[in-house]
């Protein structure tokens, strides 16, 4: 099996410095109301998400080394670190960066589509994902399939999350923006 964080850093496309394109300047006190519920523009929120997919990276290539080495103790150990980090990282795109997008996209149908649907697809993600976990996890009996089909499965879900994080980064993230266009 190859070397799962080479696999993954070499087919990362995101820009060398990590940084994300420039926002506007616009002061980041500009807020808006959703039920109740003020929403406001974090100027840190993106640089912390892509922090997050430099981690999840990281903790997968720890995976890939401990499926490699057959190392069964280190393998659920690194699996329950990525639920884990995983897992956090869904719940602040959730509460933070789609609630604040789905507000702040409210005159933009054609942008507002494309949150929507990475929204959804997320979700269909994260299933998967979190059966993979729970599959692994709980398994007790490491012979030389299991081995075999955990290499499999996790190849096809480092492809997955690849290209969901050069997707969010690249197409997601950008429509980030302090805006004073709520309702």
């Amino acid at each position: 099996m190859t070397n799962i964080l080479d696999f993954l850093w070499k087919n990362m496309s995101s820009p060398a410095s990590g940084e994300m394109p420039a926002t506007p300047s616009k002061a980041s006190s500009q807020q808006g109301v959703a039920h109740g519920t003020q929403v406001h523009f974090d100027p840190k929120l993106v640089p912390s998400l892509i922090a997050d997919h430099q981690m999840l990276l990281s903790i997968f290539g720890d995976i890939g080394n401990a499926s490699k080495q057959r190392n069964s103790g280190l393998l659920k150990e690194k699996l329950g670190e990525f639920g884990n980090a995983l897992r956090g990282h869904l719940l602040t795109e959730n509460i933070k960066f789609y609630l604040y997008l789905q507000y702040s996209l409210e005159g933009d149908a054609e942008s507002a589509a494309v949150m929507h649907d990475f929204r959804k697809e997320m979700q269909h993600i994260g299933k998967a994902v979190a059966d993979f976990l729970r599959r692994y996890e709980d398994t007790t009996d490491w012979n030389n399939a299991a081995w075999e089909q955990f290499e499999n499965d996790v190849m096809q879900i480092g492809k997955v999350l690849i290209k969901r994080i050069q997707t969010e980064e690249n197409v997601l993230y950008p429509l980030y923006l302090p805006t004073g266009g709520y309702k």
